[in-house]
């Protein structure tokens, strides 16, 4: 089997797909030849007769081109522009996670001065109320004899 039947086998397989590859590289030897032979025009007129040299269809191609391409590139989205709004958020929620972090240590360091300050009011709180009960104990077993 030659080369050319292999192709044509491959074509059934493939389809509109391999359409489609024709088409690009068709597209694209067009322009690479059409820009080929603009470049060897411009390289035989040397710098300032090069407009005398290279034919009006060349240069109306070219200059669509380029104002396609222009087109393209002003309608692409400023992707660095948003991704420094981005960094900068990012960057701004992390201080306010840092201040935060920061505030609640502060207030972890004031509860627990206020807990150490309240522990030895708590402790005579509990032995106020165990003297408490005990009088009122002692006093109710007293009442309860003379009675």
């Amino acid at each position: 089997m030659d080369q050319d039947d292999s192709v044509e086998a491959e074509k059934p397989r493939n389809g509109p797909r391999q359409e489609r590859k024709g088409i690009v590289h068709s597209a694209t030897d067009l322009f690479l030849n059409s820009t080929r032979a603009l470049v060897e025009q411009v390289a035989q007129a040397g710098g300032a007769g090069a407009q005398a040299v290279v034919p009006d269809s060349v240069l109306a191609t070219a200059n669509r081109m380029l104002e396609s391409m222009r087109t393209a590139v002003e309608s692409a989205p400023q992707v660095d522009a948003e991704l420094e709004i981005v960094v900068k958020e990012i960057r701004a929620k992390r201080l306010t996670i840092q201040a935060i972090t920061a505030e609640l240590a502060v207030l972890d360091d004031q509860l627990e001065m206020l807990e150490r300050s309240l522990a030895p009011l708590q402790a005579w709180s509990a032995q106020w109320s165990k003297v408490r009960h005990t009088l009122l104990h002692s006093l109710d077993l007293d009442t309860n004899k003379k009675g």
